[in-house]
């Protein structure tokens, strides 16, 4: 495909998708699966070090506990932008090795929504605990 007849690059996400969260889930009492989500922390801050400068993406703490309708330890990044959905989901895709990932849309359909219906997951699917998000069901 020549310049001339290239797509135009996209710039913003499909639907009202404003951004899109990824939950990385880790066993605390599993001294070689908290150390590996650890190892995958790092690089992520290593990885998008440019577009974590930018505030393109938001990497947030270690939670040693379940949280919210996370069923199990987890640390959570957030990006907003379509750069860096092009590189954020192939990182995770090659790099997430036994870790269970959870990645969802935040739009107006709600949490609830975003958290199961449009949510992707890499490795095992965790039961997150549905309740915590009823009362964020969107616009409809």
């Amino acid at each position: 495909m020549s310049a001339a007849t290239a797509a135009p690059k996209a710039t913003t996400f499909f639907g009202n998708i404003v951004s899109y969260d990824v939950h990385t889930y880790y066993n605390y009492e599993d001294l070689e699966e908290q150390k590996f989500a650890r190892e995958l922390y790092r690089k992520v801050e290593v990885e998008f070090a440019d577009l974590i400068e930018k505030g393109d993406v938001r990497i947030f703490k270690f939670w040693e506990y379940p949280i919210g309708p996370h069923p199990i330890s987890m640390f959570e990044i957030d990006f907003k932008t379509v750069e860096a959905f092009i590189k954020v989901i192939p990182f995770y895709q090659v790099n997430h090795g036994p870790l269970s990932v959870l990645i969802h849309p935040r739009s107006d359909k709600g949490a609830l929504t975003d958290h199961t219906e449009h949510a992707l997951w890499l490795g095992e699917k965790q039961p997150l605990k549905l309740g915590v998000l009823l009362n964020d069901v969107g616009e409809d």
